[in-house]
């Protein structure tokens, strides 16, 4: 019997995905088994004839909407390209649509051709195989052109591919994000053989003792195997790799929950970190043109990684600066977060009002600087001039002052020759009755003088 890829990756691979959404895959291997529908009705059908291989929106021509082609060269310039993820994600083509290996095979096609400015991918799915996932969620991851995700619904192995790109949209307040987690859901038919009268028999050689041991365990009753060998770390892989995009955006205290299997809707998705904005289609398209435009004007577009580490582009918050004419308080504290978030410590932002102020600030700070230089200078004068007069300070001088003045007058008004503060003036000669003495030496000086 022949069962399509589609059964066979479900019955055969691990698989990342919502569980509402693995029902259906449940009920078609029941609907097969019990013959109400055969193998072949559910024969993959790939379409490729009535499919185009491209996809692309031309923002110069948005009335007509995203086009089909046969080659990228039938693309105009500027365009962007459109990938859709839809539905189950299985690496093979099947009758759900193109699978992760033909999807990112177009990626990565169109990402280095000319006429393709940027990508935008669609993801309604639930999740998904995870054969061939890590390639493919690291081709969105690395392209070198800007690569914006649409989720309408991405979950589990969605959001693995989702998280890589520059930045995600979320479609709207019914969008679904989330159910990141891994769980093992496998069907125990033993009794429906056995009803039928089919006994199964295993043998294992004598050195495989380990072989599928942690399925039969898990079959018998104990899922701890099957948990430590399989499940965690795959499951690591799958955090780590969601943190690794997405971990500066999801609020440490609201990790525990985005990381725990919980699905969200609407606004929650944003409020947790999984999505950027809300919008549509159109908006997902114009938001990719901008960070092709900020890329293909920026000097270093020849590097496929940004100062953010995540290629050219631009996080949220410094994005929603682009164009714009005005910025407030609010947004220009979450661009300086995203900096920061971002290991950029040498850079800040400012709104306008916020330099202005500073300017003001500056220029306040160079009058006193200003005033102060010319104190400096004032003060080294009359300290250059303390210091010739051998005074310590102004003080010391004036109690110097005080001194010699008060000396001074005590000198002044001494009696005799020595006086300095007498204003009459003694004759050369002495007066009758004057000392003889004086009189002889006056005759003395007369005679001299030739008197």
């Amino acid at each position: 019997m022949h069962l399509p890829d589609s059964i066979l990756s479900v019955l055969h691979g691990p698989f990342l995905m919502d569980s509402a959404a693995m029902q259906g895959f449940l009920m078609q291997v029941a609907q097969v088994l019990t013959g109400k529908v055969k193998a072949e009705d559910l024969a993959d059908k790939t379409q490729a004839g009535s499919r185009f291989p491209y996809h692309a929106f031309t923002p110069h021509a948005a009335a007509l909407g995203t086009q089909g082609y046969n080659a990228l060269d039938d693309v105009p310039a500027g365009s962007i390209a459109v990938h859709v993820v839809s539905g189950v994600m299985l690496p093979g083509d099947t009758w759900f649509g193109l699978g992760t290996k033909s999807i990112g095979q177009g990626i990565a096609t169109a990402d280095t051709h000319p006429n393709i400015a940027g990508h935008v991918g669609v993801f309604n799915t639930p999740g998904g195989s995870t054969m061939g996932l890590e390639d493919f969620a690291a081709t969105i991851a690395t392209t070198s052109k800007p690569f914006v995700g649409y989720a309408q619904q991405a979950c589990s192995a969605g959001v693995w591919s989702i998280c890589g790109a520059d930045s995600i949209v979320l479609a709207g307040r019914t969008a679904m994000m989330g159910s990141i987690g891994t769980k093992a859901e496998f069907m125990d038919f033993s009794g429906y053989f056995e009803n039928m009268g089919i006994k199964q028999v295993s043998v294992k050689a004598t050195k495989s003792v380990n072989k599928n041991k942690s399925f039969d365990d898990a079959l018998a009753g104990n899922p701890e195997p099957l948990r430590q060998e399989i499940l965690d770390p795959l499951n690591e892989v799958f955090l780590d790799t969601v943190l690794e995009c997405r971990g500066a955006k999801i609020p440490a205290k609201q990790q525990g929950d985005v990381l725990s299997g919980l699905v969200f809707v609407g606004q929650a998705c944003l409020d947790k970190g999984l999505a950027d904005q809300m919008g549509s289609f159109d908006d997902a398209v114009q938001l990719c043109q901008q960070l092709a435009s900020s890329a293909s004007s920026s000097p270093s577009t020849s590097s496929t990684m940004g100062i953010f580490g995540t290629k050219t582009a631009l996080p949220a918050a410094m994005l929603a600066l682009v164009g714009a004419e005005t910025a407030t308080a609010e947004q220009v504290a979450a661009a300086n977060a995203e900096l920061s978030a971002g290991g950029i410590t040498g850079a800040t932002l400012l709104s306008t009002s916020a330099h202005t102020e500073l300017q003001g600030q500056a220029s306040q700070v160079a009058g006193l600087t200003q005033a102060r230089d010319t104190a400096q200078a004032a003060l080294k004068v009359h300290t250059d001039a303390l210091a010739t007069a051998g005074a310590a300070d102004v003080a010391a001088l004036a109690a110097d002052r005080d001194k010699w003045k008060t000396d001074a007058e005590a000198f002044g008004s001494q009696a005799g020759e020595l006086g300095t503060t007498s204003t009459k003036k003694k004759p050369d000669v002495v007066e009758e009755g004057g000392d003889a003495n004086s009189k002889l030496v006056a005759d003395l000086h007369a005679k001299m003088l030739g008197e």
